[in-house]
């Protein structure tokens, strides 16, 4: 037997809890996976201080706006329609230098 639940996820309803830090739309443990939606707003720094850096691969697409990624070695910029991948263990941050807010859905296999 087949399990045909689909979760659907209108993301026009979450952008609201999705400010100020990510919110975790969808997770599992095999391998740990999660998956969230998160808006950055115009100035904000992720993380505020220092850098971070997750025991799986992180995934971003991002759908409006547009943030600086910043690792270790290289500075990118990163706009609406453009999926990131970040390898496991990459130290990054990311910050928001425009005037509008950035929203992404994010997923992080292996671990945040």
């Amino acid at each position: 037997m087949t399990n045909d639940s689909v979760e659907l996820t209108d993301l026009e309803t979450v952008w609201a809890d999705s400010t100020g830090s990510p919110l975790t739309l969808f997770e599992a443990s095999d391998p740990d996976t999660e998956a969230g939606s998160y808006v950055i707003q115009p100035g904000e720094r992720v993380p505020e201080n220092g850098w971070t850096s997750h025991e799986g691969d992180e995934l971003s697409v991002i759908l409006e706006g547009e943030v600086t990624l910043v690792t270790r070695g290289a500075e990118y910029t990163v706009s609406a329609g453009t999926v990131s991948v970040i390898p496991a263990g990459t130290d990054h941050y990311s910050i928001n230098e425009t005037d509008t807010p950035t929203k992404l859905v994010y997923t992080a296999i292996g671990g945040l």
